[in-house]
């Protein structure tokens, strides 16, 4: 038996080679504008996330509670939307380093007596929307002339605090200035840290 001659198969075409040319570079346009797409989808997919997990400390003092009494306070407050991991604290009286508030108080107000209610701040993650407050005084415990001058004296205090979000994106805030700085780590700026309580352990 003779089998007959082998038919191979041929892609089919238009009979027109511009218009297959055409086709053809259509079809990888389009393939180029797909991948583009799903690409600026995943970027702004991760742009979304990260906003939605976006901490913003805000940074500042009081000298009275939510009744009406007077009580000095370090006011740090989490604004923003997601958790904030703070790395390093530091503390500046008239431009110079405090490494407690101990240290502070005997530096700004001539106190005999130091007596204070304190937190842990470094090391701590703060959540959205929540208050904390590192040092907290009031006349009682230190006398109403160091209270005072103390109330006075805060005016030159200026505190600086790094923090990171759960994605390691990093922020810079101090209560001089108006937003956060984005920075690549938390590095302090002097060797001196800030511990409210000055039994607080250093890393």
């Amino acid at each position: 038996m003779i089998e007959g001659p082998e038919v191979e198969a041929h892609r089919h075409r238009t009979g027109h080679g511009f218009a297959d040319l055409i086709l053809a570079v259509t079809a990888v346009l389009l393939s180029c504008v797909s991948v583009y797409i799903a690409v600026q989808h995943g970027r702004t997919m991760e742009r979304l996330v990260a906003a939605n997990s976006w901490p913003n400390l805000s940074i500042g003092s009081s000298n009275l509670d939510e009744a009406g009494h007077r009580d000095i306070t370090l006011d740090v407050q989490n604004t923003g939307v997601g958790p904030a991991r703070i790395d390093s604290v530091e503390l500046f009286y008239k431009g110079k380093p405090m490494p407690s508030a101990a240290a502070l108080i005997a530096e700004c107000c001539n106190a005999k007596k130091i007596n204070f209610t304190s937190s842990r701040l470094r090391g701590e993650v703060l959540p959205a929307r929540e208050i904390i407050h590192p040092v907290q005084v009031t006349p009682d415990m230190m006398g109403e002339d160091v209270w005072k001058a103390l109330e006075r004296e805060r005016a030159h205090v200026v505190v600086r605090i790094c923090y990171c979000s759960v994605f390691d994106e990093c922020f810079v805030r101090d209560t001089k200035s108006r937003r956060p700085v984005p920075v690549r780590e938390c590095t302090p700026s002097q060797a001196v840290e800030f511990a409210a309580d000055p039994t607080e352990p250093t890393d």
